[in-house]
């Protein structure tokens, strides 16, 4: 009896061995619950906090080990490299999802050249800048060495990218926890040996973790397609320029507000922002993990928004639940493991945990942009956010300091989910 139903469910059964029949049974259910968003998004969000909680030991053993002088050297230039990093990854790397999803290779390809373009600029930035004595003295020698490692990074994000754009996170965040809790720990421990040692451990988790992610991409099927097709077509140019500008957009919107602190209120203040702001962009990962998730699935719906109005509400109570529990959690969040000196943070972590509700809907409504391919109404939708945030930190920074820098990042953040709440429209 159980013969004849493998027979329907397999038509080949009877080649396969025992071992290939069980594999085969046990393995459907499992696809199943692997493809679903939910447990994408989790892991990967898991994987970026892993990442995180790895960045935080590593700060606390390099500060110990380098020094104020080399740490602040070591700070300065790799907020250097995040800022290039993200810069360009933040919107390039979502249309090369959504276009990997889609099998158009060359114009994913395109996006990756362009990032390629802007990487090169910063180099050539970061040479000029060393040459006529612009850059800091401090790390004047350095920055344009250390500027060329964004290509790794490069390498990163393209092989990512073919994995969420064949839904597998899942085996992206197995990796990029092995290869992330190896590199950095090499990296950290490499500082015992000096600055040359230091940087050297930074390649190599760079490159692990491109080798790693590559190793897992290999057999997805996202390759970047023939030379022969075009690539450089009009509208792959544009789009690709908009979402550039947005991913700049971001990286000096996310920065705004602590440097305005910092010279409006001073730098206790400004440290007091950058605390609470930790744990805001902590939440943000899941924002971000979930959205890599979503977006291959709405690539491939003709209508995008009905599958985005069917997750709202789990959006929603995710965002919802995570800035009441910190809203009620800060005091002991701030005071247990930083003391009584900061306790000034804990205001702003409150007000700044509700902005995650925003926050995340505007990412919701923004993915839903990008599988439509509405580039520019998402680039002026966030400029005008961007513009509301910088007139309020203006207006309430000198009068409420880092308060009011919290207050103003919920106000933009809603007005800006208001704007998103129309991508959510099924026309």
């Amino acid at each position: 009896m159980a013969h004849v139903i493998l027979r329907r469910i397999l038509p080949d059964v009877e080649a396969m061995s025992l071992l290939q029949r069980i594999e085969q049974i046990a393995a459907s259910p499992y696809i199943r619950w692997r493809e679903r968003l939910a447990v994408q998004s989790a892991l990967w969000g898991m994987a970026l906090l892993w990442s995180r909680v790895l960045g935080f030991f590593q700060t606390l053993l390099l500060a110990y080990w380098l020094g104020p002088a080399d740490f602040g050297r070591f700070s300065a230039l790799q907020s250097w490299l995040r800022f290039g990093h993200e810069s360009g990854d933040t919107g390039l790397t979502m249309l090369m999802v959504r276009d990997l999803a889609r099998q158009d290779g060359p114009r994913a390809s395109t996006y990756l050249l362009l990032r390629g373009i802007w990487i090169s600029g910063l180099c050539l930035l970061a040479g000029l800048a060393a040459w006529g004595a612009i850059a800091p003295p401090a790390i004047r020698h350095e920055l344009p060495r250390v500027t060329p490692l964004l290509f790794l990074m490069l390498g990163v994000s393209w092989q990512g990218a073919r994995l969420a754009a064949a839904g597998r996170l899942d085996r992206a965040a197995t990796v990029v926890f092995f290869t992330r809790t190896v590199g950095l720990t090499g990296m950290t421990l490499a500082a015992r040996w000096g600055w040359t040692a230091l940087w050297a451990g930074f390649v190599f988790a760079m490159a692990l973790d491109g080798f790693g992610l590559w190793m897992a991409a290999r057999r997805m099927g996202t390759a970047p397609g023939s030379r022969r097709e075009r690539r450089w077509t009009s509208d792959a140019v544009r789009e690709g320029m908009e979402m550039l500008a947005f991913g700049l957009l971001g990286a000096l919107y996310a920065r705004a507000d602590s440097l305005l602190l910092l010279s409006l209120r001073g730098s206790a203040e400004a440290g007091f922002y950058s605390l609470a702001y930790r744990f805001y962009e902590t939440g943000l990962l899941f924002n971000s993990a979930a959205t890599v998730a979503l977006l291959p699935r709405l690539a491939r719906e003709e209508t995008p928004a009905h599958r985005a109005r069917r997750i709202l509400g789990g959006y929603l109570i995710l965002a919802a639940g995570m800035a009441l529990g910190v809203a009620l959690l800060a005091d002991p969040l701030i005071r247990l493991p930083f003391g009584a000196r900061y306790l000034p943070a804990i205001p702003m972590l409150r007000w700044l945990a509700w902005s995650w509700i925003p926050a995340f809907l505007s990412g919701l409504g923004a993915t839903v942009w990008i599988s439509q391919g509405r580039s520019s109404r998402l680039l002026f939708t966030f400029a005008m956010g961007a513009a509301m945030n910088l007139a309020l930190n203006l207006m309430w920074i000198p009068r409420w300091g880092g308060v009011g820098a919290a207050i103003a990042m919920l106000v933009s953040t809603t007005a800006m989910a208001l704007s998103f709440l129309t991508a959510l429209r099924i026309r």
